[in-house]
């Protein structure tokens, strides 16, 4: 099956619902999907205070990705776009980390889970975004030749290209598709024709990859679990 392939861009900024298809194919069907779930993707940033010209305390960005929604006020990113190496090479989540929602200000986000082996962070944010829509997290594996829409926080646009399963490895989702998914798209969310949350895309300088949904539920149980004993 050829790669389907679906490009939207979507004025995050002003908070706009409806889509702008820039190039489309018989990946149609993914348009009200998009439309529907442009707002769970998410601007994700670290930073870390650093003393500017006039001797005063400023935050600089170190690290930037895409993150989506979880609901009951939690998130997803990837683990490199909030957490930055010790010198013993252990990834470190940064004190500070900053999430925009498309329509929403700036909200700040703890980094409260995080598997260096997958790449993945879990974010908390506050209380006020426990309301914020998400999308439900696919309880199953994706098959080969499956389409997916993969999207991304671009600056003040969220943009989406389609892509398909090019196979499954325990919990890695190998992709392929007319274009890689380049470093926008990291850590950001992997939809399916239902609407489900797949998967999130993983930083990747070969053939694009991502991690399941399954096992970022595993982490938010394991971290409801730590949280009750």
């Amino acid at each position: 099956m050829n790669a389907r392939l679906l490009a939207v861009a979507l004025a995050a900024a002003s908070g706009a619902r409806a889509a702008v298809v820039l190039r489309t194919d018989p990946a149609d069907a993914f348009k009200p999907i998009v439309d529907k779930l442009h707002g769970t993707v998410i601007d994700v940033r670290g930073r870390t205070p650093v003393t500017g010209d006039g001797g005063q305390q400023e935050l600089e960005t170190l690290t930037h990705g895409t993150g989506a929604l979880l609901g009951n006020g939690l998130a997803v990113t990837t683990l490199h776009a909030v957490a930055l190496p010790s010198p013993e090479g252990r990834m470190v989540p940064l004190a500070h980390v900053e999430v925009l929602v498309p329509g929403e200000e700036t909200m700040e986000a703890q980094v409260i889970a995080g598997v260096a082996d997958l790449d993945l962070a879990i974010l908390s944010l506050p209380a006020a975004a426990a309301a914020l829509e998400a999308a439900p997290l696919a309880p199953d594996l994706p098959a080969s030749g499956d389409p997916l829409i993969a999207m991304a926080a671009d600056d003040e646009a969220v943009i989406g290209v389609g892509i398909e399963v090019a196979a499954v490895d325990g919990d890695l989702i190998l992709l392929r598709g007319r274009r890689m998914l380049d470093s926008r798209f990291w850590g950001g969310p992997l939809f399916d024709a239902r609407g489900r949350l797949v998967g999130v895309a993983l930083m990747s300088l070969g053939p694009s990859k991502a991690i399941a949904a399954r096992a970022i539920q595993r982490l938010i149980d394991q971290r409801m679990r730590a949280q009750m004993k």
